[in-house]
């Protein structure tokens, strides 16, 4: 059994058992910090702390979602970089600040959706992008989070393959996955047809080949769901069917 995150074990210290009492705000001030909205010339968010207090400058502009996962990883910081400089800007080429902001991202995943919220209501669900739909309306998290987060934690053999606007691409592995199956970006179909969420005939099963390289996959069928998200990234989900 997985022991609680930090930011897990501040959600069972604040009683909260729901989605929908994950506030901010509110948890915010319960560690220290004083959270504002105002325009922000550069990043989404930043926080500034001395000693026990904190305040954290969030962008206005920003839809709700993005301001509540702004929030919830400037606590990262707070939790795990206190007395550091606490001033996100996002873009840094500096490995030691990548780190961190990669260790303040998992502490707002923990915190937005905790696993022990999460796997009652996903572990018999096979993945699909209704179940990511379904977490991120029931979390408030954006399509990506929620995805991403299915993939720490869903007991399924999947991986995600993201596409940015620029043509990069990177993708993450559920842990269920075989660590023998590598998973390709290079396949020459991927820009395949993308589709709605809601659209029926949205998933397709293609040959694992496509998508996947390692031994015991011959003749494997998987399946294949693309969608278009609102930030402009084009999400894949590669779902080994059994």
């Amino acid at each position: 059994m997985t022991s609680p995150s930090p930011a897990e074990r501040l959600l069972d210290d604040l009683e909260i058992t729901e989605p929908d009492e994950i506030d901010v705000e509110v948890i915010a001030w319960a560690v220290g910090a004083r959270v504002r909205y105002r325009p922000l010339p550069r990043g989404d968010a930043r926080i500034v702390g001395m000693g026990e207090r904190a305040i954290i400058t969030v962008d206005d502009r920003a839809s709700r979602v993005r301001q509540r996962f702004s929030v919830a990883h400037e606590l990262g910081h707070w939790h795990h970089h206190r007395g550091q400089r606490l001033i996100c800007h996002g873009g840094s080429v500096d490995a030691e600040a990548d780190a961190c902001e990669r260790e303040a991202d998992r502490y707002a995943a923990d915190l937005l959706i905790p696993r022990s919220m999460l796997m009652p209501r996903v572990a018999d669900a096979p993945i699909s992008f209704a179940l990511v739909e379904r977490t991120a309306r029931r979390f408030g998290v954006s399509t990506l989070a929620a995805a991403l987060r299915l993939a720490d934690v869903h007991p399924g053999k999947f991986a995600l393959i993201v596409t940015e606007p620029d043509g990069r691409r990177w993708f993450r592995r559920s842990p269920a996955l075989p660590k023998g199956w590598r998973v390709r970006v290079d396949t020459p179909d991927f820009q395949s047809r993308t589709h709605p969420p809601s659209d029926p005939d949205a998933m397709q099963h293609v040959l694992a080949y496509y998508h996947l390289l390692g031994r015991g996959l011959r003749g494997l069928l998987v399946s294949r769901e693309t969608v278009q998200l609102r930030s402009g990234q084009m999400l894949m989900i590669i779902n080994a069917v059994s």
